[in-house]
């Protein structure tokens, strides 16, 4: 389910971002084969969720230090300057730059020579300071806008680079837009939805949302939902794919493992608040389906109660219910229970509102440490559809098709799940398995 690199010349990978192109999915990340990060490799899929993986396709260069990550777009003149094109950093004595390399495939990249780096404009940026990613956006009347990780002088305002290109890899820097509510991070991804502009801005280990009325701001971090994405994982992009638009991100096992998420929609809801929401393609990942029984029991909150099920995780584990929540935290908590260790596990324990704790704690509940905390800040359906997605100590949580959080539990899953209905027994119907 979640794919991992295991190309040597590879090694451990980092930040993603996809392309689709003739039913294709084409993967790029950033990685490293020593103590840097230093190639881009990429793999492809016919689905979006089996991987095919193919190696390095970029290095870094000569007397580089460590290379960053990039994104990949449609040329604005393919017969010029390639068909595809891709931008990419390098950080080489003090200071940071942006380089490009162009394709007519999307597997075989070329390197533009050093006439087109992109450097900072120091007008209205630090020098030495960030330097890195561009996302870009069609600009009105032809060409791009690029928003890229970058070092604004402090009295801009701004939090993060902006600029045009009328060819893709000839740039030029603008000021940056003001920013409100977030301090300095990194650019994911930027895309226009419903007529206001919405970006996956990096800040403190996780993706807060920011929008803006136009492409050059100002930018604020949304009212509702501002963390689109935390738990263990990090960088997440926009996917445009032919059946709208998708993100992607990378989640973070506890051994130091990376590992790409599943894909996932985005979606704006009724308030215009954007979240992630379950992918219908990663329907494909039901693989044989394990009858169930929902185990009867006078079992008192917070103990859980255990399915007869043992889970093969070998290829990783759908499990869908019907969860009658409760209005608040403050009631009688319910959700799941997932052992990874004799007698230890994690419960992860939901409102009808949204929250969600992970709470590290025993069969009977009687340690109960919480790990982590989110708040999505929407209301969810009593019963609610809970989904959660399991492969060896990561997990995915979603309720009614919309992600609640990404989570990696301390060790490998054992395989054995249990049900957390507090004082009604009854909260858990329709259960059903995938593995």
């Amino acid at each position: 389910m979640f794919y991992r690199p295991t190309h040597d010349a590879t090694g451990e990978m980092w930040d993603t971002w996809l392309y689709w192109s003739e039913d294709t999915f084409y993967l790029y990340y950033l990685a490293r084969s020593s103590d840097q990060w230093d190639n881009i490799s990429m793999a492809t899929s016919t689905d979006g969720m089996n991987w095919t993986e193919s190696g390095p396709i970029l290095r870094k260069g000569d007397g580089v230090i460590w290379m960053g990550t990039g994104s990949t777009w449609e040329s604005p003149h393919p017969s010029a300057l390639g068909k595809f094109q891709m931008n990419f950093s390098e950080w080489k004595g003090p200071r940071q730059t942006i380089f490009f390399a162009t394709s007519d495939d999307l597997v075989q990249w070329q390197r533009l020579g050093d006439e087109y780096e992109f450097v900072q404009d120091e007008r209205w940026y630090e020098p030495q300071g960030r330097w890195d990613c561009i996302w870009t956006m069609p600009r009105p009347g032809g060409g791009l806008y690029g928003y890229w990780t970058a070092t604004p002088k402090a009295e801009t305002g701004g939090r993060f680079g902006f600029g045009q290109s009328t060819d893709g890899v000839t740039w030029e820097a603008l000021p940056p837009p003001k920013v409100h509510g977030v301090g300095e991070g990194e650019v994911g991804a930027i895309e226009e939805i419903d007529g206001k502009y919405y970006m996956m801005f990096g800040s403190n280990g996780r993706m807060t949302t920011l929008a803006a009325e136009k492409p050059e701001g100002p930018f604020h971090v949304t009212a509702k939902n501002p963390t689109l994405l935390a738990g263990h994982t990090y960088f997440s992009r926009f996917f445009p794919a032919p059946d709208g638009l998708l993100a992607n991100h990378h989640s973070i096992a506890r051994d130091g493992h990376i590992y790409m998420g599943l894909l996932k929609r985005a979606v704006l809801d009724a308030e215009g608040i954007l979240r992630l929401g379950w992918w219908e393609g990663n329907d494909g990942l039901k693989r044989q389906r394990t009858a169930m029984e929902i185990p009867t029991a006078d079992v008192a909150e917070p103990g859980a109660l255990m399915l007869p099920n043992a889970f093969d995780l070998a290829r990783g584990l759908i499990l869908e219910c019907r969860l009658s929540l409760p209005p608040t935290l403050f009631a009688a908590r319910r959700g799941l229970y997932v052992e990874y260790a004799d007698d230890s596990g994690t419960a992860v324990l939901l409102d009808a509102r949204g929250r969600v704790e992970f709470n590290h704690t025993d069969l009977v509940g009687s340690i109960d440490v919480v790990e982590h905390r989110t708040d999505r800040e929407m209301n969810f359906g009593r019963p609610a559809l809970l989904r959660l997605v399991l492969e060896h100590s990561l997990m995915e949580l979603y309720l009614d098709d919309i992600l609640i959080e990404c989570f990696s539990l301390p060790a490998s899953a054992s395989g054995q799940i249990g049900l957390i209905q507090g004082e009604d027994s009854r909260a858990v119907s329709e259960l059903i398995a995938w593995c």
